[in-house]
This record gives structure tokens, sequence and C-alpha cells, in this order.
């Protein structure tokens, strides 16, 4: 007989770590202010995100050292290895160089508007200073520090101001759904690369906005090829969790 034995509990939770770390001792001392900079953080991780073409993502830092650049060297040659085409999953060996201290730099002049625009009026910091993590392929990260000095004449925040009939003009794009089908989960567990669902086409195709249905479409062939959705009725309805 074997003196395996196999356990029916379920194991215990495991215990939870706090992952505190203390303060750089490069960092400059705390200086107590806690205005929130997370408006300017997320339109630093959006702004970043389409700058580069990648996912990134935006953190509060933990200092510098001194006589580091504004900008993370890596950061610059990452810029520069994207806009030249190069491919950013490769290590980069030598961060010198005057292209790399250029687009570095050039990083850092892309965020003042951001700075100008939403940095906090009621903020008595010098400098924000953030990580910035940004994702390559294969799980491949680009991690560098970016230090943003505070402007001179920050612009106060507007308070937001309803648009009344000026609304009316805004542009919208409206989904028009060509074709739906339910499947049971079975038919798709096969799925692979060829794999033809059969759908049906709707001959009057709902307009959604948002979660309702406001109109019925139909498809009208264009001279050039193309097709538009020509609205036939007006209807609208709850659609639920299918917009």
């Amino acid at each position: 007989m074997s003196d395996l034995r196999i356990r029916t509990e379920a194991p215990p939770d495991p215990d939870f770590v706090d992952d505190w770390r203390p303060r750089s001792a490069a960092a400059p001392p705390d200086d107590g202010d806690d205005t929130p900079f997370m408006p300017l953080i997320l339109a630093m991780e959006e702004s970043l995100s389409a700058l580069l073409g990648l996912a990134v993502a935006v953190h509060p830092g933990r200092g510098l050292p001194p006589g580091a650049p504004d900008v993370a060297l890596e950061l610059g040659a990452l810029l520069a290895t994207v806009r030249l085409g190069g491919d950013p999953t490769r290590p980069v060996t030598c961060l010198s160089g005057v292209v790399t201290a250029r687009n570095a730099r050039q990083l850092g002049e892309h965020l003042q508007p951001l700075v100008l625009r939403l940095w906090p009026p009621e903020s008595q910091r010098p400098a924000l200073i953030v990580d910035v993590i940004v994702t390559l392929a294969g799980g491949n990260t680009v991690v560098g520090v970016v230090r943003l000095p505070a402007p001179e004449t920050p612009l106060p925040v507007q308070p937001a101001r309803p648009l009344g009939a000026a609304a009316l003009g805004l542009p919208l794009r409206l989904p028009v759904r060509l074709a739906s089908e339910m499947l049971p989960l079975s038919r798709l567990l096969p799925l692979q690369p060829g794999l033809i669902i059969p759908i049906h086409s709707n001959p009057e195709m709902p307009v959604m906005l948002g979660d309702h249905q406001v109109a019925l479409a139909s498809l009208v062939p264009l001279p050039d090829g193309r097709q538009q959705a020509s609205l036939i009725v007006i209807d609208i309805k709850p659609a639920g969790e299918c917009a």
C-alpha cells in the first residue's frame, strides 16, 4: 500500500503581505503636499500611449538622484526606436548619444501642455516625479523616470458649463448592427483560423445609441461601391447589454 494521502480540505488562504518600500535616499524630503495629481497622470498615460503606440502606465515616482536628466534616457531611446521604425522589443545597449538625448527632451516637451493645463493650482510642489512603464510585446517592459517641473502660472480649473443648444452640433457616431446570431457555446469551442460561423443578416438593422435602439435602417449601395445605412423608421426601446 502506498503512504500517499490526498487532502480533501481547501488550503488556507495565503497571508497578505503589504508590499511597502521606504522612500529612496536620493528622493527629496516629503513636503506633506497631498494635492491629487490623478487627472494629470491619467492624461499622461493616454498621451504617451498615443505617442508611442504602446501600452503605457504612469505612477507617482520616488525621486531622482542628483544630476539625473528630467526624462530617463531609456524612454528617449524607446521613442527614437519607434520613430525610426525599429523593433522596440530589442534591448538598447548604449543609452548615450545626441539622438537619444534629443528624443528624451522632446518627450518631456510633449507633456508640457498637459502640465500647464492640469497642474493643480493649490499644489506647492516644485516638480512632479513619475515612473513611466511601457509594456512591449512578449511581456517585456521599459521603465523610466520623468520629472515635470511645476508651471510658473498653472491654469485654474474652469467650471463645467452646459452646452445647451450647441450640443445639437456635436458629431456623433451611431453603430448599426448588420447581423446577429445566437450560438451555443459548444459550436464555438473548436475556434481556429478559417472557421466559418454562419450568421443571418438583418433586413431591418437596429441603430444603437448607448444601451437603446433608436431607429431601424437598411443598406443602400453608393455609386463608388460603398454602402450606407438609411433610416427607415424611428423606433426607440431599451436594448439591455447588447449595445
